[in-house]
C-alpha cells in the first residue's frame, strides 16, 4: 500500500511539473538573444515577443564594419519576421521566416557609395527554454535572394 501511494505521488508531481513547464512562453513572453551565424551571416542581436501561445514576432539588428588608413566599409542588417512553435512545451521544434534589409557602404579608394537590398529567410529549428529564463535555439537558415544559400545559426538568450 505504501509503495502504491509513493508511485501515485511521484506521478502527480511529474505530471504537474510537465503542465507547468508548458507555460514558459506565456509566462515570459519576451526574449532577447544573440544569434551566431544565422540570417545576418556573422551575428545579430534579436528580440522576440510572443503574441500567441505558439506564435512570436521577432526583430534583429547587426552591423559589420571595418577599414584601414581612412577607408571604411560597413554592412548593416535589419531583420523581421515570425516564429511558429509546433509544441507547447519548453523544448519545441519551430519554423520561422521573414525578411532582411541589408545596407552596405564604403569609402574605400575611389568609391564613396552605398547600396541596399532585401532577402528572405526561412528557418526550421529547435528551441529549449529553461524555467530560469535561459533560451537556446539552433536552426538552419535558408536565405533567398537571386540565389539560394544555407546558413546555420545558434541563438543564446534570456526570456523575461
Amino acid at each position: 500500500m505504501n509503495r502504491r501511494s509513493l508511485v501515485v505521488l511521484v506521478l502527480g508531481v511529474l505530471l504537474s511539473a510537465v503542465a507547468l513547464s508548458a507555460q514558459i512562453r506565456t509566462e515570459k513572453p519576451n526574449d532577447f538573444s544573440i544569434e551566431l551565424g544565422g540570417r545576418c551571416l556573422i551575428y545579430s542581436l534579436n528580440y522576440q515577443r510572443m503574441v500567441a501561445p505558439a506564435f512570436g514576432l521577432e526583430a534583429g539588428i547587426s552591423y559589420i564594419g571595418g577599414g584601414s588608413e581612412g577607408e571604411t566599409a560597413g554592412v548593416f542588417f535589419l531583420s523581421g519576421g515570425g516564429r511558429f512553435y509546433f509544441i507547447n512545451k519548453n523544448a519545441s521544434p519551430y519554423l520561422s521566416g521573414g525578411i532582411v534589409w541589408i545596407s552596405a557602404g564604403t569609402s574605400s579608394g575611389p568609391f564613396s557609395d552605398a547600396a541596399s537590398g532585401v532577402y528572405f529567410y526561412a528557418s526550421p529549428g529547435f528551441e529549449l527554454r529553461m524555467v530560469g529564463g535561459f533560451v537556446f535555439r539552433a536552426g538552419v537558415n535558408f536565405l533567398f535572394e537571386e540565389g539560394f544559400a544555407v546558413w546555420p545559426g545558434i541563438h543564446l538568450g534570456v526570456a523575461f
